[in-house]
């Protein structure tokens, strides 16, 4: 008995360190290169006039703040989870990256070019997980790594696509930094 008890309280103690968004589930932490990441903020890219909902993600940093110039100042670990809610091809998304990158920080050519390659086209239930690192950003799809960009810089810029002043939508960003409207 002791142990079925042990075993729903396991349960119910999991499901209670998750945060649900839409029908995605993301953790409230992330172990990453021996340091544990908290959950910042979580929100909801949409799309169209007709605000179709394409995915939902969640960033994590060292330490919770709304303030986007100190996220993307921080040289400690950061990691960007996107989960797709609808089936996107490579195309769409890497259209989606030269718009961003074009409002943002075109100066970043090469690894613009790189970024895009390691782009899949996505299916509903797909994920790709940025993770930003002092010299380098990881880029995993599905958890699987498809590989990395070099320079911190690089990383602050990447990471500006969400949290700088051009971002997809300003509900999205808010969502990242925790700001609830």
């Amino acid at each position: 008995m002791k142990n079925v008890l042990g075993f729903y309280l396991l349960i119910l103690a999991s499901q209670s360190l998750a945060t649900k968004l839409d029908n995605l589930t993301f953790p409230d932490s992330l172990a990453v290169e021996g340091q544990t990441l908290k959950l910042n903020g979580i929100g909801l890219r949409k799309a169209t006039v007709f605000k179709v909902k394409v995915y939902g993600a969640a960033l994590y940093v060292n330490e919770p703040t709304h303030k986007s110039s100190v996220i993307l100042k921080s040289t400690t670990p950061k990691v960007l989870i996107m989960k797709f809610l609808r089936d996107v091809s490579k195309e769409k998304i890497n259209d989606a990256w030269d718009s961003a990158f074009e409002k943002n920080s075109a100066k970043y050519h090469e690894q613009i070019k790189k970024l895009k390659s390691l782009m899949p086209d996505a299916k509903e239930g797909d994920s790709i997980e940025y993770l930003f690192l002092a010299e380098k950003t990881e880029v995993k799809v599905n958890q699987t790594l498809k590989g990395s960009l070099e320079g911190g810089d690089w990383g602050q810029a990447l990471l500006a696509t969400w949290l700088g002043d051009n971002p997809p939508t300003e509900e999205l960003k808010n969502g990242l930094l925790g700001i609830s409207d």
